[in-house]
């Protein structure tokens, strides 16, 4: 057919709108999310739901809460991919019984061994989409809960223990992607956003997705070293809560750093993450060692900086209420430890709110 200069002309225009609006990063989408409350700051939690964080039941979920005395806005259990990429539907559907939202990890390793490069679910690998085939029945598997959930892509990002870390998939190098952007966080930030991609494609859109890094990454970065966290964060479009870790000690061979030593050294870099995002303290815990300092003193010390209002944008808590470290050793991390820390965790949590607010709500 013989095309008028017009018709090439239009047909261009066609075409150049066509590629500035796939251009264009994916606005957030507007399904179900869980909103910070107005005041105050949730209180989450980890049950100790085993070495794998995904031995999920009623039981361990009241057994906190029964404890803590004091209910959960939510609840956090991993997605390990080393037994194939299935969501989690079972254990989320226990929590959302229970009233609790689901925190779902993604943890894309293969081994579930730390501090080596992964083989299998590498980080560029998933940006290719090799496993998108699994991930959008993932997504289908969230569209078909008929609830809310919150999803986290590879938790403490910036820790070289994971596989996920910029220090196994490039570090500071600049051969991939765009020009000036380190490597490692690179990949980590486009298979962040792929996976996000893939379920809103799916119309899994009752998401609440969570960005994670570790307060104290490894190896430790200057400010615009390239192992800062801003060059691991998906953008605002991506993401809806910011969060970190905050332990005072992991294990009895360290004095406990103090909770609002270890919040002032990473809050100002969260903040400047997002002008808008909630921010969460996503696991936090101290362990029990008496020769060392008074676990109870420092539960006591930490809420106290919270409710205080230090961190105007911390919105929720969660503590690491595991029995043993996911090396099989004790932790003594648990709130009943002793009876002074119980004490002082239930005083500490007794004014936060555990009741979820939804955007639709």
């Amino acid at each position: 057919m013989r095309r008028t200069p017009q018709k090439f002309l239009s047909i261009f225009c066609a075409l150049l709108a066509c590629a500035v609006i796939c251009a264009r990063p994916h606005a957030a989408d507007a399904g179900k999310k869980l909103l910070p409350p107005e005041e105050g700051v949730y209180h989450a939690a980890h049950p100790d739901f085993g070495l794998r964080d995904d031995l999920v039941t009623k039981g361990r979920v009241r057994a906190f809460v029964r404890t803590a005395e004091k209910s959960i806005v939510w609840a956090y259990v991993s997605f390990h991919w080393d037994k194939g990429i299935e969501f989690p539907v079972k254990q989320c559907r226990v929590l959302n019984e229970c009233g609790v939202v689901p925190l779902v990890g993604i943890m894309p390793w293969s081994t579930l061994e730390q501090g080596r490069a992964e083989s299998v679910y590498t980080l560029e690998r998933i940006v290719r989409g090799y496993f998108d085939e699994h991930l959008r029945q993932c997504a289908e598997d969230v569209k078909n809960l008929g609830f809310p959930v919150m999803i986290e892509f590879g938790p403490e990002c910036n820790g070289s223990w994971f596989p996920w870390s910029a220090a196994w998939n490039g570090r500071g190098e600049d051969s991939y992607g765009e020009r000036g952007w380190p490597d490692g966080p690179e990949r980590f930030r486009d298979a962040y956003r792929h996976i996000v991609d893939v379920f809103r494609e799916a119309g899994a859109i009752d998401v609440t997705w969570v960005f994670h890094i570790a307060s104290d990454g490894s190896p430790k970065s200057p400010k615009e070293g390239w192992n800062a966290a801003r060059w691991y964060y998906p953008g605002d479009d991506y993401v809806d809560w910011i969060g970190t870790s905050a332990y005072g000690r992991l294990r009895g061979d360290d004095p406990a750093r103090s909770f609002a030593d270890t919040v002032k050294h990473v809050y100002p870099g969260l903040v400047a993450l997002s002008e808008t995002k909630p921010i969460a303290v996503l696991e936090m815990g101290v362990s029990e060692v008496p020769a060392l300092g008074d676990k109870g003193l420092w539960i006591r010390e930490a809420f106290a900086a919270i409710h205080e209002g230090r961190y105007p944008r911390l919105k929720a808590v969660a503590w690491w209420n595991k029995t043993y470290r996911p090396d099989g050793t004790r932790s003594t991390l648990e709130i009943d430890s002793s009876v002074r820390a119980l004490r002082a965790y239930r005083e500490g949590v007794a004014s936060m709110r555990d009741v979820a607010v939804f955007s639709d709500e």
